[in-house]
C-alpha cells in the first residue's frame, strides 16, 4: 500500500517544469488523494474517479488504445472492464465469488475458500490477454504522484488483483505500508479525519494481512485467500473515504 502515503520521485527536468509541479509535491498526502482527475505526467494517461446515479463508485483510466473502467457499489461488489489491443477481460465480483470472462471463456473464483481449481481456471482464461498486459505495464509507469491520486489508488488496487491471480509476490512487497518509510503503524486519528480513519484502517489491513500469511504459510493456496480479503477490505475503506471526504465528483450515467 505504499501508493497512499509516497510523493512523486525526482527527475531530470527544466526549472520551469520543476516550478509548475512543485506545489503538487508539496500538498499532504489526504490532499493528493483527494484529487479526482490526474493526467499521469509521465505517460500522459488519463485517470478519473466519478460517481453514479446510484451511488457507485467509477473509475476510469484511458491511454492510446487502453481504456480500463471499474465500477465500485457500497457493498464491496464491483465489475471492471479492461479493453484494449484487440482483447477484452471483464471482471464482476459479486458477494463471494469473482466472474472472469475473455474471448467467450468464463472462469468462477470463489473468495471465501482456497479455491486452487478456480484460480487455476481463471489464470487459464486470462493467459496471453494483450489487454491485461498493457495494462500491468502502464501501472508500473504511473508515476507516484498519479497513484496517489482517488482514482490512482483504485487503480493501483486492479493491478493488485490481477498480481494475487498470477501469484507475483512484488505485488505484496510494494505495498507495504511502511516500505517508503513514511506511513507509520502507529495511526493517530487527528480529531477522526476522514484521512485518519483511511489511514488507520489501511495499516490494520496490512497488519491483519500479514498475521494470515504467516498463520497459513504451510498450506498452499491460502495465501491468495488472505491477499484477496485485504484488497477487499482496503477496497472498501477507500470507498468509505470517498464518501466520508469532500471531493468533488462529477457524475456520470449508470
Amino acid at each position: 500500500m505504499g501508493w497512499i502515503l509516497t510523493a512523486s520521485g525526482a527527475v531530470a527536468a527544466t526549472p520551469a517544469i520543476v516550478a509548475a509541479f512543485a506545489p503538487r509535491c508539496e500538498q499532504s498526502p489526504q490532499q493528493r488523494l483527494e484529487r479526482s482527475d490526474v493526467i499521469d505526467v509521465a505517460t500522459g494517461a488519463q485517470l478519473r474517479l466519478t460517481k453514479r446515479s446510484n451511488g457507485a463508485l467509477q473509475t476510469s483510466l484511458v491511454w492510446t488504445d487502453l481504456e480500463v473502467r471499474k465500477v465500485v457499489q457500497s457493498n464491496g461488489d464491483f465489475s471492471l472492464r479492461l479493453a484494449g489491443r484487440h482483447d477484452l477481460v471483464v471482471m464482476t465480483r459479486m458477494a463471494e465469488r469473482l466472474r472472469v470472462t475473455r474471448n467467450g471463456q468464463t472462469a468462477v473464483l470463489l473468495l471465501s475458500q482456497s479455491d486452487e481449481d478456480g484460480l487455476d481456471q481463471v489464470q487459464q482464461v486470462l493467459a496471453g490477454s494483450r489487454a491485461m498486459r498493457a495494462f500491468r505495464s502502464l501501472r508500473r509507469r504511473l508515476t507516484p504522484d498519479s497513484l496517489a491520486s482517488a482514482p490512482g489508488v483504485s487503480i493501483d488496487l486492479i493491478d493488485g488483483l490481477l498480481g494475487v491471480i498470477h501469484g507475483d509476490p512484488s505485488v505484496y512487497d510494494r505495498r507495504d505500508p511502511a516500505a517508503s518509510g513514511r506511513f507509520s503503524r502507529v495511526s493517530f486519528r487527528l480529531g477522526g479525519s476522514c484521512y485518519a480513519e483511511f489511514e488507520s484502517e489501511v495499516v490494520a489491513a496490512w497488519d491483519d494481512f500479514a498475521q494470515c500469511v504467516d498463520d497459513v504459510k504451510w498450506f498452499p493456496g491460502l495465501q491468495e485467500l488472505c491477499a484477496m480479503t485485504w484488497l477487499l477490505r482496503v477496497e472498501s475503506s477507500w470507498f468509505r473515504f470517498i464518501g466520508c471526504s469532500s471531493i468533488p465528483l462529477k457524475e456520470t450515467e449508470a
